[in-house]
């Protein structure tokens, strides 16, 4: 996918999903902002003897179905840019420097507990189709590679209501097997975030 397509289908689709939503008054759907930081493990470590970091965030744009009912089951969908993998190292005896970018459109479903009637939280597990651009200087020579592909991913969620219209949440998910081994590098990638929920649509009725 290239990225300025990706980012604009993305959020045209939020905006319409949220415009719909807030008209119908049936559904309840929280919209959530978010930033993100990401820890990867793209290169093998047996082979890649140098160092990665993530300095930026990333941040993400997501639509969340929560009926607001005990025990309830969530849904979610969205778009995610993590943070920069910038990289350093000795990579199969060459000087190998570069970044790698990641960017997702993800789906999940997920349970959430009510343990006070603030503060929830739960578990989730979905599928994220994902796009993966690195550029790198391999041996002094300039290179790109990319790879797109769909994995699973799981995680946990927390979310704090200030009130029946604000809320924050903050989130740790897996994705498993990110990336090609001979093109980007493959491995699974840690993610944490923290965001901000506005709620849209019907009541939520008693959490």
């Amino acid at each position: 996918m290239n990225n300025a397509i990706t980012r604009t289908l993305a959020i045209s689709s939020f905006a319409l999903l949220m415009s719909a939503c807030a008209g119908t008054q049936k559904v309840p759907v929280e919209a959530k902002f978010g930033l993100s930081s990401a820890k990867d493990n793209y290169k093998n470590f047996s082979i890649f003897q140098g160092s990665s970091s993530s300095n930026d965030p990333g941040f993400s744009l997501e639509a969340e179905i929560d009926p607001g009912v005990k025990d309830r089951i969530v849904y979610s969908g969205g778009y995610q840019q993590l943070s920069d993998i910038e990289f350093d190292g000795l990579y199969m005896g060459v000087d190998d420097v570069g970044k790698i970018e990641t960017e997702m459109l993800t789906v999940s479903a997920g349970y959430r507990y009510p343990f006070t009637d603030r503060f929830s939280a739960g578990g989730r597990i979905g599928a994220a189709a994902v796009d993966v651009n690195e550029q790198e200087l391999f041996g002094g020579v300039p290179e790109k590679s990319s790879a797109s592909e769909t994995v699973p991913y799981g995680g946990i969620t927390m979310k704090y209501r200030v009130n029946d219209r604000f809320a924050i949440s903050a989130n740790y998910d897996r994705y498993l097997d990110v990336g090609e081994e001979g093109e980007t590098g493959e491995g699974d990638i840690d993610v944490f975030g923290l965001s901000f929920d506005i709620s849209f649509g019907a009541s939520r009725g008693s959490d």
